[in-house]
């Protein structure tokens, strides 16, 4: 009972505390809706981009108007990228961006966040499916007028170091 009562306390003052509200040098503290604000916001990434929806603008439309994403910056220029990464395997049905393990931390001004990508060739006319890459991204995050948007987004790609040598056999 004891337990219980101190969860739907600290739910309470949770979603009493307003976001941005902050103690002396700590970052802002985010609530219970921001985070699934975030989280949907993360969710929708994926989606926009493998679609390539409104053409390419409900990619662009995830980011703040000077929103980057690597080096390409701003709104028409976010949504020239979604419309021309991979043209050929868009649609409805598309999905090769797969993220997962979503982070998401309190920042000044807003949030950052990580979560690991992997590129999936969903094989067709008989080919296999294979794996194409993987990585993670690193976001910040701010709340605008119309909801949580990225304020920047870069994707860093895995890469595979040298195998291991083998330990020396046992005696």
């Amino acid at each position: 009972m004891q337990k219980r009562t101190l969860m739907t306390l600290a739910l309470s003052v949770s979603v009493l505390i307003p976001a941005g509200v902050r103690a002396q040098g700590q970052p802002s503290t985010l609530t219970a809706m921001d985070y699934l604000e975030i989280q949907q916001l993360v969710a929708k990434y994926p989606y926009a981009l493998d679609t390539h929806g409104d053409n390419g603008y409900m990619y662009a439309d995830l980011f703040t108007p000077d929103g980057t994403f690597g080096n390409t910056k701003g709104r028409e220029a976010l949504a020239m990228l979604a419309r021309n990464t991979q043209p050929e395997k868009s649609g409805p049905a598309a999905t090769r961006h797969f993220l997962t393990n979503v982070i998401i931390s309190p920042a000044p001004g807003g949030a950052v966040g990580r979560q690991y990508n992997v590129l999936i060739d969903v094989g067709e006319g008989g080919q296999p499916s294979a794996i194409d890459h993987g990585g993670y991204y690193e976001d910040v995050y701010v709340k605008t007028a119309a909801g949580w948007r990225f304020k920047s987004r870069t994707y860093v790609r895995s890469k595979l170091g040298p195998k291991p040598d083998p330990p020396p056999p046992s005696r």
